[in-house]
Formats: C-alpha cells, sequence, structure tokens
C-alpha cells in the first residue's frame, strides 16, 4: 500500500471499494485482497496484459487502458478484461517469395474492413484504423511506420465487428517487410564475427574480471 492520508471510493469489478489515492488499478486489486494473477504481466506498460475497460466520473464513455497504468480516481468504474480470442493465422514466411502478395490469402477478413473506427481503442494511441486502411490500400510501408508501439494487447480485435485482428495483421506486415527488405550490411558483418568467435578472448577477459575492474572497464568504454 502507498503511503497517503487521502482515500477515495471505486467500483472494482463490481464491488465499491475504498482504498488510497494514487493507485493504479492493478495496485488497487491487490491492496483490496484480490488475487489477481492472470492478465498480470510486466506492470510497466509493455506487455499489454492487463488491459481494462472503464468509465470515469460523470462520464458515460467506456474508455480503455492498462490496469498497470491506470491511476484510480474517486467514481471510477472498472473492469479487467479478458483475454480476447483473436484468430492468427499460421504460415511458413520463410517458404514465400514475396510475402506481403500473400496478405490476403491468410488475412482476408482484412478487406471486409468498413473504415468504421471501432477499433481505435488502443492504449499506445495508434490509430489503428488508420493502419488498416493503408494495409488494405497496399502502403506496408505506412501501416507498420504506424505500429512501432503495438502491445499486442488486442483490444482492436475484441472491438472489431468484421473480426479483423489487426494486432496480427500489423504483424505479419512487419515480419514482410523484413524479409523483402536488403539485407542491412553492418547486421550481417557482426553476425558473421559472432559467427566466427571473432570476441571471443575478449568476453572471456570480461567474463574473468572482478567488480572494481568490470566497473573501470564499463567507464574506460563509455568515455568523459
Amino acid at each position: 500500500m502507498k503511503n497517503s492520508a487521502m482515500f477515495i471510493i471505486v467500483e472494482l469489478e463490481g464491488r465499491k471499494i475504498r482504498i488510497p489515492e494514487g493507485l493504479t488499478v492493478i495496485e488497487a486489486l491487490w491492496d483490496t485482497g484480490y488475487d489477481v494473477k492472470r492478465g498480470i504481466g510486466c506492470l510497466s506498460g509493455l506487455c499489454g496484459a492487463c488491459t481494462v475497460a472503464f468509465i470515469e466520473r460523470e462520464s458515460t464513455k467506456v474508455k480503455f487502458g492498462l490496469g498497470c497504468q491506470k491511476v484510480a480516481e474517486e467514481g471510477l468504474n472498472v473492469i479487467m478484461m479478458p483475454c480476447f480470442p483473436s484468430r492468427a493465422a499460421r504460415y511458413a514466411m520463410e517458404a514465400m517469395a514475396h510475402p506481403l502478395e500473400e496478405l490476403g490469402t491468410h488475412y482476408p477478413e482484412l478487406y471486409t474492413c468498413n473504415d468504421c473506427g471501432a477499433c481505435n481503442v488502443c492504449p499506445e494511441w495508434i490509430n489503428v484504423a488508420g493502419v488498416m486502411k493503408f494495409a488494405k490500400d497496399g502502403d506496408y510501408e505506412a501501416a507498420a511506420s504506424r505500429v512501432t508501439d503495438c502491445i499486442m494487447c488486442g483490444l482492436c480485435a475484441s472491438r472489431c465487428p468484421k473480426s479483423i485482428a489487426p494486432q496480427y495483421v500489423a504483424l505479419y506486415i512487419q515480419r514482410a517487410l523484413a524479409r523483402e527488405r536488403p539485407f542491412p550490411p553492418n547486421l550481417a558483418k557482426r553476425l558473421t564475427q559472432m559467427e566466427s568467435f571473432v570476441f571471443e578472448a575478449e568476453w572471456s577477459r570480461i567474463v574473468a574480471m572482478g567488480d572494481d575492474e568490470l566497473k573501470a572497464y564499463c567507464a574506460a568504454m563509455e568515455g568523459p
């Protein structure tokens, strides 16, 4: 429990409770004795496991977010969202000559999207509907550049009336682009060095260092 002299009343999972001010939704559940394990991941807003739906005080609009990031406020009404079932296509991309040309084969439902915008509930503020439009129009670079913050929480899929799973469509596009782009020469060089154990002697020396020697080594690497 966080130190606080102030308390607020919120509705968690259908039950009104009194909690210290300043807790996140996950912390509030723990504070009140809920043994929350499902839907708990990194607690840093990165894994997308703890999706929540909530209504703020004096509001009628349901919003969505992450339980580890949403701070409970007076009058908040919130529930944990279950893991939503989404179809993830099975494919062997390494066997495809041009995987982007096969997007429609693996995700034909993408082309039933009517741009309703229901999927725009992303806790990372991604314009999911815009990404799907780029994907439908074949502008894959534009689509991929706008989903780099996706945490695969699946909230967008849970809202789609056409049963599209935008997170998986976007992941396919990112993977396909990575395969079709020229392999970065600097990465190829480093992989070759690793495969030939060029740094083996240096790593052996580092592993054998004591704490003080290692600190000095790292300080020298960082420079002034």
